[in-house]
C-alpha cells in the first residue's frame, strides 16, 4: 500500500528535505526542483487551477482507472502523453521555494475538495476522478518520484 502523502504534510516536507539542487535522478530526464514542480503542476489540476482534457480514449479508461486503484508501481521512464518531452524550465528560483510552493499546492488541494468529495475533476490518463481517486494519484505519484530520486530509501537508514 501506498503511503498518505496527502495526509502528511510534515513527513512530505521532510521527505523533499532531503533533497538538494544536486541530487541526482535514477532514472529520467528531470533533476530535483523540476520533479518538485511537476508535481505541483498535478496539485494545480487538482485542484482545478489548471484545466486539463482527458487524453487516453474512453474505451481505455477502465484499465486506466484500474491501474490506479491496484497496488502496482508507475513504470520508470514513463513519459505521458500531456509532458513535454524535455523538462520544462524552472518556475521557482529555488529547489526550496518550490518545495514550500509543493505544500501551498497540498493545502490547496484539501481546501478544494472540502465538502465536495464526490465531485469529479479530469485528469488526463485516468479521466473524472473524485477526492478519493485523486488522493490515490497523488500518493502513487509521489512514492514514484521519492523512488525515482531514492528518497524512500534515505527515510529508511
Amino acid at each position: 500500500m501506498f503511503y498518505a502523502w496527502v495526509d502528511d504534510k510534515d513527513k512530505l516536507k521532510e521527505t523533499l528535505g532531503l533533497l538538494n539542487s544536486s541530487s541526482p535522478a535514477l532514472w529520467g530526464r528531470m533533476d530535483a526542483q523540476q520533479m518538485v514542480e511537476h508535481l505541483i503542476v498535478l496539485y494545480n489540476i487538482s485542484n482545478k487551477k489548471q484545466e486539463t482534457t482527458i487524453l487516453t480514449p474512453e474505451k481505455y479508461l477502465h484499465k486506466s482507472q484500474a491501474f490506479l486503484r491496484s497496488e502496482e508501481l508507475m513504470p520508470k521512464n514513463f513519459v505521458a502523453k500531456f509532458l513535454p518531452l524535455n523538462p520544462s524550465p524552472y518556475l521557482y528560483s529555488s529547489l526550496k521555494e518550490a518545495i514550500t510552493q509543493l505544500s501551498t499546492s497540498l493545502d490547496s488541494f484539501h481546501t478544494y475538495w472540502s465538502g465536495i468529495e464526490e465531485e469529479t475533476l479530469n485528469h488526463p490518463v485516468f479521466g473524472k476522478l473524485n477526492k478519493e481517486l485523486w488522493d490515490r494519484v497523488h500518493n502513487k505519484h509521489i512514492h514514484h518520484h521519492f523512488l525515482q530520486f531514492g528518497l524512500l530509501k534515505q527515510l529508511a537508514k
